[in-house]
Formats: C-alpha cells, sequence, structure tokens
C-alpha cells in the first residue's frame, strides 16, 4: 500500500471519529441522508430512479466508481435497485445511472427516462453512527424504538451505516420518515391491554384471576389470528388492519391447569374414598346380615338337637318305665332267654317238685 494511502485512510479516520458524534443529532427526520460505505469490504446499498412516466418496469445501467457498470430492471411504484459496493483506497464513491433499453428472449425492457447520481463516503468504522442511533432509539422511548427499528428492518434499510445528516437524498429518506409517522400511530392505537406490561401482567378471564399477555391480531376471510408484532408493524406501514387482544400467559396456564387437575384429582380420590367406604359399608352390613342368618341357623339347629334329645330321652324314659311295669314271669322268660343256665337251673327244680309232689295237671281251657 503507498505511504500517501496510509496517510490519506488514517486522516479520514480521525475525522469521520471527531465530526460524526456532533454531526449526527437526529433534529429533524425530514432531511436527507445517505449511506456510508465500509473500505475495503462489499456494501450493500440502494439507489433509486425518478420515474415519471407511466412505466412499471424499465431497465437501468448503473455505473459504479471503481468497479464495471451493472444493469438493473426496477418497478414502480420506487424503481430502486440494490448494488453492491466495494470500496478500495477511495474516500468517497459515486454511482451514476441512466436508462437503458435491453432484450430479453423476444421482449423489449424499456429504459427508465431518467438519469441520476449520488455518492457515497467511505469509512473505516461505523463506531459514531451505530452511537448517533442509540442515541435516538434511547430519545425516543422503549416501545417507539422497538417499533422504529422493526419497520426499519422490514424496509431492508441498514440504519447502523446510515448517515441522516448527509446533504444527499436518498431513497431510504422516505422509509425512515415513513417509520417515525407509521409507528407513533402504531403506539396511538388503543391496546386490549392497556397500560399495563404487555408480555406479563395480571388479569381475569372467565373469572378466574390469572396473569395475561397481550397479543396483536389479524382478521382475513373473516377468521381473526394471532400475529407477531412484527407483522402488526409490516400491516401498519402497509396501512392494512389489524388488532389487539388478551390471552393467559403459558405459565399461568400450565400452573392454573395443574392446579384444576390437582383439584379434579382430589375431588375424585374424595369421590372413590366415599364409594370405596359406602361398598365397605354394604359388605359390613352383608357380612352383618350373613352372621346372623347363621347365628340364627345355629340357634334353630340347636334347639333342634335339644328337642331331638329331649325326645329320646323322653323315649328312653317311656322304655325304661315299660320294662319295669312288666310281669315278673316276663322279666324271668327274657332272663332264661338271656341267660341258658338259668334255664337248666330251672327245669332241675321243676323235676324235684314233681317227684315229692306229683305232676303238675295241666289247666283245661275254659269253656267260651
Amino acid at each position: 500500500m503507498q505511504p500517501h494511502s496510509l496517510y490519506r485512510r488514517a486522516l479520514k479516520t480521525l475525522g469521520w471519529a471527531t465530526l460524526m458524534p456532533c454531526a449526527l443529532t437526529f433534529v429533524g427526520w425530514a432531511q436527507a441522508g445517505q449511506y456510508r460505505l465500509m473500505a475495503d469490504q462489499s456494501n450493500a446499498v440502494v439507489v433509486a430512479a425518478r420515474v415519471q412516466n407511466a412505466e412499471q418496469l424499465c431497465n437501468l445501467e448503473i455505473t459504479i466508481q471503481g468497479q464495471a457498470s451493472v444493469e438493473r430492471e426496477v418497478r414502480a411504484p420506487d424503481f430502486e435497485a440494490r448494488i453492491d459496493i466495494t470500496p478500495q483506497e477511495l474516500e468517497s464513491v459515486v454511482v451514476t445511472w441512466r436508462g437503458k433499453s435491453k432484450r430479453v428472449s423476444d421482449d423489449i425492457v424499456n429504459a427508465c427516462p431518467t438519469q441520476g447520481r449520488t455518492q457515497f463516503g467511505v469509512v473505516y468504522d461505523n463506531v459514531a453512527l451505530r452511537a448517533s442511533w442509540l442515541r435516538a432509539f434511547a430519545a425516543m422511548g422503549p416501545a417507539k424504538a422497538e417499533c422504529v427499528r422493526t419497520a426499519l428492518q422490514l424496509g431492508q434499510v441498514r440504519y447502523e451505516w446510515f448517515d441522516v445528516n448527509d446533504h444527499q437524498s436518498s431513497p431510504e429518506d422516505l422509509k425512515i420518515q415513513r417509520a417515525m409517522g407509521q409507528c407513533d400511530a402504531f403506539l396511538a392505537q388503543k391496546k386490549a391491554w392497556g397500560d399495563d406490561n404487555p408480555k406479563n401482567f395480571a388479569c381475569v378471564l372467565s373469572g378466574v384471576k390469572t396473569r395475561c399477555e397481550g397479543f396483536y391480531s389479524a382478521t382475513e376471510n373473516g377468521k381473526t389470528r394471532p400475529i407477531t408484532a412484527e407483522e402488526a408493524i409490516r400491516r401498519q406501514l402497509a396501512k392494512q388492519a389489524w388488532g389487539t387482544g388478551v390471552r393467559e400467559t403459558a405459565g399461568a396456564k400450565a400452573v392454573r391447569q395443574k392446579q384444576e387437575q390437582a383439584q379434579k384429582d382430589q375431588l375424585l380420590a374424595q369421590e372413590q374414598a366415599k364409594v370405596k367406604a359406602a361398598v365397605e359399608a354394604r359388605e359390613r352390613e352383608e357380612q352383618i346380615a350373613r352372621e346372623a342368618l347363621a347365628a340364627q341357623a345355629r340357634e334353630r339347629k340347636a334347639k333342634a338337637e335339644a328337642e331331638y334329645a329331649r325326645r329320646m330321652q323322653e323315649i328312653e324314659r317311656l322304655e325304661q318305665e315299660r320294662l319295669e311295669k312288666r310281669s315278673w314271669v316276663l322279666k324271668q322268660l327274657e332272663k332264661l332267654k338271656s341267660d341258658p343256665k338259668a334255664d337248666a337251673q330251672s327245669e332241675g327244680k321243676g323235676d324235684g317238685k314233681g317227684d315229692a309232689k306229683g305232676e303238675a295237671k295241666p289247666e283245661e281251657p275254659k269253656p267260651k
């Protein structure tokens, strides 16, 4: 690298570092502005042709200082073209454009009836620009700063490399102005969560105290669906309708459902305990009834057995009385039947009597 180039680079770095914090004051957003290019790196920037006739699609030839020319087809209404610039050993890069027709297959793309020029300053860092934007965002407040950042990102504005105090105009100027104005309108619209923190606040849903979060919504084909804050801002920039709503946070919902499930489990356990107690009570009653029936059966059996024993005793007593009332002869006969020796002795005694007194005469039957 040439010594004079090193000196020029050092001088330029010192100049931007000392001047930029003072220059980028964000006094008004209607000012012009332009990108700064990082030296020796590829930088994506946008140029826009001013086309005032009825063209909807036309072609531009874009000449970049220090690089080869490129062609871009641009469309209404913005007629913007994004190009990549890699500045090398330059303090600034001049870009010019003019209309140039071209043939595509059998069709001709008309040349844009315009020409233009812009200049991009080259820097070696964007520390001062980032610091100025951070101060501007801090002055806006968190809600608006978030909205503006989102709006600029949706418009592909690389604001951390954009100097709003540059005297030139840029197609990004209108995007920045629109972001500021539409974000004011976006924040002014009444939200369902009011002044609460939309990420988490106390609320009552269906009579239940819980924690809620706000969300954005869009209605399409008669159906409302939740959308992100980014999509709501996009719709605001496009002047499309959007709304807001309130819903229970996922954490609160999980805790509530867990508590409700615990209550259901407790009620179920209580109901099961009641059923079990009722079943056990019924089983005890049935057991008592069975035991009572068994006791009655035992009592009847005992009475029957006692009655049977009493009757047997009565029969034995009667038999005993009968036996006792029998004649002596029957007793003797029974005795003889039961004792043969006694029978023989009886016969011997009978023979002795016959010899002494004579045989006894048989008793004659009495006339009837």
